[in-house]
């Protein structure tokens, strides 16, 4: 517990309108708490770890909570199903997570596990709960309490404090309801001293297994087992669309020593050499000193273990000076936030660089041999046609028109819950969007010319598992097949690497000549091996694949 909220006896009087629970009957139920990683939706298809519940269960497991984690985020069974088969509704507190995309199927299950046992008291947690926590708790009765931004400790005095039948109204960072009056508890200050928190080695009950984490290692040509790790908290910065700095901009760190022994810890939990860690931060590179830091530590326990991490434009810039020695240390990609090829839509998502400061980072990557892993927003609101060709002219200049995944051409600017994009978008368009409902991404793209080419791109999608598929089959062949076959092959390779991009290229050139974008007019002309040409249909059946 805080040091604020002293526990009182059961028996104590409280005053009748105290925010209490009937305390739980620990020697009944042997569990009392379970943590939930809600189900993500129909396209999910495998999942690691939930870093944050880990931590969650880790943190109340050391503290003598019992606390049992379920990830059924890629389950594709029934809401009812999953709470059958896990027993969800025999625990008497059961967390949910919750984020702006499974919302609506988190107040479903706390829906069910209410049905079948009205007595459980369901906690909501996560980015999405945080920032509806004033309406969802008047909204959703089935919600009891709103745990707020960080939860290890304002979790840990909830379920001491119902563990003791006291109240809760002494309990700072949560809000809730009862007898449908709204509570909103005061702020809790963020957690500083992240080298206190134990690793996140918690175990989740699964419906399938855990999906190996891979990284394929260009420079070695093979994959490498991975593992995942968070080693700070929130960012400095305010992106407009960014939803993470809702629990504060003061970025908090681990040592180097603590991410180290973390790693350790689940070497040994997993009993596995890891080979490879994705750092997961929300911007590991804010000190890059600090980074130096982390990666001469995890040299010095094991010299080949390579990483990876994410970070913005002008703070690669700002630490280009360790980036030798960190490609030397093990640094094998980065995941950067470069957005946009458009000042005026940098401008607008408040990235605070230049789009030549964006090609100065890529050429920096390049120099050092570092894999570029690329975030990049194609459409949003207010997107003109000439945003649209600086970033394909961005793109292209960059050697970015082959870039594969090609997420980034159909990419969309999502205004979540609680961000300054999501106000200004609401103004601007004057309209109000729902708090559990995120828009669909063709009302997220301005009406007009723009918004065609969203459309007819968008239509492209369902091919875009063939495509990625044809492409490791050639790429396959050519490693394997004669010298005359093989330059055949990689020419259809680099067709179809892209193809996205001219398709779209194709659509914006349509609509800046005055003409109605068409997909059937944009795909470039496809040709067999014989010279023959084809449909894209054809050309991905064609027996050379």
């Amino acid at each position: 517990m805080s040091e604020s909220l002293e526990l009182s006896s059961p028996k104590s009087e409280v005053p009748r309108d105290a925010w209490r629970y009937p305390r739980l009957d620990v020697r009944r139920e042997r569990n009392a708490i379970a943590l939930v990683n809600v189900p993500y939706g129909a396209d999910t298809t495998g999942s690691f770890k939930p870093l944050g519940l880990a931590s969650l269960g880790s943190y109340l497991t050391a503290h003598g909570i019992s606390v049992v984690g379920f990830d059924v985020s890629d389950s594709q069974k029934t809401i009812e199903t999953i709470v059958r088969d896990f027993k969800l509704a025999e625990f008497p507190v059961v967390g949910l997570s919750f984020y702006n995309s499974n919302a609506h199927t988190a107040f479903e299950m706390a829906r069910a596990i209410k049905h079948v046992n009205s007595s459980v008291i369901i906690i909501a947690g996560g980015p999405h709960a945080s920032a509806s926590h004033s309406t969802m708790s008047l909204d959703h009765p089935e919600i009891d309490i709103i745990v707020r931004n960080e939860g290890e400790e304002v979790l840990r005095d909830v379920m001491e404090c119902l563990l003791h039948g006291i109240s809760l109204d002494d309990v700072k960072g949560i809000s809730g309801h009862q007898s449908g009056n709204l509570r909103i508890n005061s702020e809790r200050e963020r957690l500083n001293d992240l080298d206190a928190l134990p690793p996140p080695t918690f175990h989740f009950e699964r419906e399938n297994p855990e999906s190996e984490a891979l990284f394929f290692d260009r420079s070695a040509r093979r994959f490498r087992q991975a593992t995942a790790l968070v080693t700070s908290r929130s960012c400095p910065f305010r992106c407009s669309f960014c939803a993470i700095i809702l629990i504060g901009r003061k970025w908090r760190k681990m040592s180097a020593a603590k991410v180290v022994a973390d790693f350790r810890a689940l070497e040994r939990d997993g009993q596995t050499k890891y080979e490879h860690i994705y750092f997961l931060d929300a911007n590991f590179f804010v000190d890059y000193r600090r980074s130096l830091e982390i990666a001469r530590a995890l040299n010095g326990y094991r010299a080949d273990i390579t990483f990876s991490f994410s970070t913005r434009v002008n703070q690669l810039i700002h630490g280009q000076s360790a980036l030798a020695e960190l490609k030397r240390l093990g640094l094998r990609a980065v995941e950067l936030g470069i957005e946009s090829g458009s000042d005026a839509a940098l401008r607008r998502f408040a990235k605070d660089v230049t789009v030549a400061e964006n090609d100065r980072a890529i050429v920096l990557l390049k120099e050092h041999d570092i894999q570029l892993f690329l975030d990049f927003i194609m459409f949003d609101a207010e997107t003109t046609l000439d945003d649209l060709s600086l970033n394909l002219s961005f793109l292209e200049r960059n050697g970015l028109d082959s870039y594969v995944p090609w997420d980034h051409l159909f990419s969309y600017m999502t205004p979540y819950l609680g961000t300054e994009i999501r106000r200004h978008y609401q103004d601007k368009l004057q309209i109000e969007l729902s708090n559990d409902d995120l828009p669909v991404p063709r009302n997220c793209v301005t009406p007009g010319a723009v918004r065609q080419i969203f459309d007819e791109l968008w239509s492209l999608r369902p091919w875009m598992s063939g495509l990625a598929g044809a492409l490791q089959q050639l790429e396959r062949r050519r490693r394997t097949v004669g010298c005359r076959e093989s330059a055949r092959t990689a020419l259809n390779a680099a067709t179809i690497r892209r193809l996205p991009f001219l398709v779209l290229r194709n659509l914006v050139s349509s609509a800046k000549a005055g003409q109605i974008p068409s997909l059937r007019s944009a795909i470039p002309f496809l040709y067999r091996d014989g010279g023959t040409a084809c449909t894209l249909e054809e050309f991905l059946n064609d027996a050379f694949l």
